[in-house]
């Protein structure tokens, strides 16, 4: 599995490329990404900070405009003539009742007509623990009566002259309309003073519109769960979207903490909340008081985060295509490539016949049509080379055959003229005519080629002029296969093996022997070869002597044509016959000699074992 898997990515070059495709494409989107991502974060962050730190300071402008305005129309009610004149009235007493209705009537008409001169404001209330109390629009003076002013510290602060002025939190009005939580109203507690005797005589509330407080510190988006507050000089929250948190310090102590510790006009920093990081803005109203921005770090680059999960998304899906294209494209490229190598591979297996398809007409093809080329040249050139060879070999044998001819014409005509000296002149009359019809037989043929019929025919008319030159002990025992008589062989294959049984075996035996010829077939060994065994029961050789034959060239010259015969049949079955096909010698001193000839034939010699 391991090597498999190593080959795949180290050996293949399909691989190698769509791997490279792959990691250039994941290479370049995670770059374009990362730096998309890294510079849009910069810019949008950036931008949306300095948006969000322009429209703070716009809003808390707004808010103290507005609150100028409530601290304003409490220093007007204060110096009003008109209602320190109903007020001195009420003090000297001995009051009718239609008086009494009178400066009711004339201190709510005033307070009336001041609130209407802005939008800001939705009630003003004059309140006092001992005596009457009035107020515009619906004020309720029976709902004062329920009240107990002196018990609540912002009543008794401003009447002891503890503070001249505080601002009371974001809350619903409790001395307007006939029900609870009427109107929500931010109120500023103002001191009401007698101009005569500077005595604070009781107090006046100025209620702003808080519903439009609500919104104008609302009107700055920031993500889609921040949220503004305004916290006053002792982080006390004023104003805030969440009821519950008005009148409360702010719910994250690291951030009052913070704001409080710097004293700049525009501060932002960022803060751990709940293991989640938040991006705070506090801007410095006119009075002291901070408008306070709180927002998740991750709603201000929400969006780049979602379009960063698209990109990586898109590149994952570009990346499968790129994988898919790239095996395609490199399959395309390797497919010719593999089939170049198959042909490569059956050339050197000897099949030079071995050609590539051309498909293209690119770098591969060409690649391809050259392969072609240079496979039909080395074709051809083996050819040219064979041929030669053939011929050169051809015409070896030829001289040998024309040396072995005239020397088994020399031995004839020698016996023949022994014959004639002894005075046998029937005997040598036969023995010229055997060699007559011997010669004949085979100088009278044309081609290379004759059936192991007809050389056992030659071999029984050779045996004739032997036999009378050695005697009539001198036998050829001959064995072959019928089906194999047809099977055709080189001319003179046979005859000097059995010459030089006879000169170098039998001939050196003081009584005569018998030559030995079979013909036949080891199906177990090679099914298709055929074995020619000539053997005989002389002399035989020593082990140094038969060594020495065995090399080439060996006993040439010492032996006569014993050498050159047998060398001669040897290169005759090397020219001719597949590869396995030769001679084979065996022999022992005083046991005879076997000589065995394999014959294999060409295009079967691959399919035999």
């Amino acid at each position: 599995m391991i090597k498999w898997l190593k080959r795949l990515l180290f050996e293949k070059v399909s691989t190698k490329l769509t791997s490279m495709v792959i990691l250039l494409i994941f290479l370049s989107a995670t770059f374009i990404s990362t730096t998309y991502y890294g510079s849009t974060v910069s810019i949008i962050g950036d931008q949306v900070r300095a948006s969000t730190k322009q429209g703070a300071k716009q809003t808390a402008d707004y808010l103290s405009l507005m609150l100028t305005i409530g601290t304003d129309m409490g220093q007007q009610i204060f110096r009003n003539s008109r209602l320190q004149d109903a007020l001195n009235r009420e003090r000297q007493g001995n009051l009718s009742v239609d008086d009494k209705f009178e400066i009711k009537d004339s201190i709510g008409q005033t307070l009336n007509n001041t609130i209407y001169s802005s939008s800001f404001v939705r009630s003003i209330y004059i309140l006092r623990e001992d005596g009457e109390s009035w107020g515009s629009g619906l004020f309720n003076a029976s709902k004062v009566k329920r009240y107990t002013l002196s018990s609540h510290e912002w009543y008794s602060r401003v009447v002891s002259d503890q503070v001249n002025e505080t601002w009371l939190p974001l809350g619903y009005d409790p001395f307007s309309g006939g029900g609870d939580n009427t109107e929500i109203v931010l109120t500023l507690v103002d001191a009401f003073r007698n101009l005569k005797t500077k005595a604070t005589e009781g107090v006046i509330l100025v209620n702003l519109d808080g519903q439009l407080l609500l919104d104008a510190a609302q009107r700055i988006k920031l993500g889609r769960t921040g949220r503004w507050s305004v916290v006053d000089r002792t982080g006390q929250v004023l104003i805030d979207s969440d009821p519950n948190q008005w009148g409360q310090p702010l719910r994250e102590a690291s951030v009052a903490q913070t704001i409080n510790a710097q004293n700049e006009d525009e501060l932002e920093f960022q803060s751990y909340q709940d293991g989640e990081e938040h991006y705070v803005v506090s801007v410095r109203m006119a009075n002291g008081w901070k408008l306070v921005g709180q927002v998740p770090v991750k709603e201000i680059i929400g969006d780049i985060e979602s379009l960063q999960s698209k990109i990586t998304r898109y590149t994952a899906l570009f990346l499968l295509v790129a994988l898919l294209v790239g095996l395609l494209f490199s399959t395309r490229i390797t497919r010719p490539l593999k089939e170049l190598t198959r042909q490569m591979e059956a050339i050197e297996n000897n099949n030079f016949k071995a050609r590539s398809r051309i498909r293209s007409r690119d770098e591969i093809g060409k690649l391809s049509l050259r392969f072609n080329q240079m496979a039909g040249q080395i074709e051809t050139l083996i050819q040219e080379v064979d041929e030669a060879g053939a011929r050169k070999r051809e015409a070896e044998i030829r001289a040998l055959r024309h040396q072995i001819n005239p020397h088994f014409l020399y031995n004839t005509l020698s016996t023949v003229r022994w014959m004639i000296k002894l005075g046998s002149a029937d005997g040598a009359y036969k023995g010229i005519a055997a060699l007559v019809e011997l010669m004949e037989s085979s100088m009278g043929r044309e081609g290379v080629f004759t059936t192991i019929r007809r050389e056992l025919e030659m071999l029984d008319k050779y045996m004739v002029i032997q036999q009378f030159r050695y005697g009539s002990e001198l036998k050829l025992d001959i064995e072959a296969d019928e089906t194999l008589l047809d099977f055709e062989i080189p001319r003179m294959l046979l005859q000097p093996i059995v010459e030089n049984a006879i000169f170098h075996g039998l001939a050196l035996k003081n009584e005569r022997g018998t030559v030995s010829l079979t013909v036949g077939k080891l199906a177990h060994i090679r099914p298709a070869a055929v074995f020619i065994t000539v053997s005989d029961d002389g002399v035989g050789m020593e082990p140094a002597r038969l060594k020495s034959l065995l090399r080439e060239g060996g006993e040439s010259s010492k032996s006569g044509m014993f050498g050159i015969g047998l060398k001669h049949v040897h290169d005759t079955l090397q020219l001719y016959y597949g590869p396995g096909s030769g001679v084979y010698i065996r022999s022992e001193p005083g046991s005879g000699t076997i000589v065995e000839l394999t014959l294999v034939p060409r295009g079967e010699a691959e399919n035999d074992l």
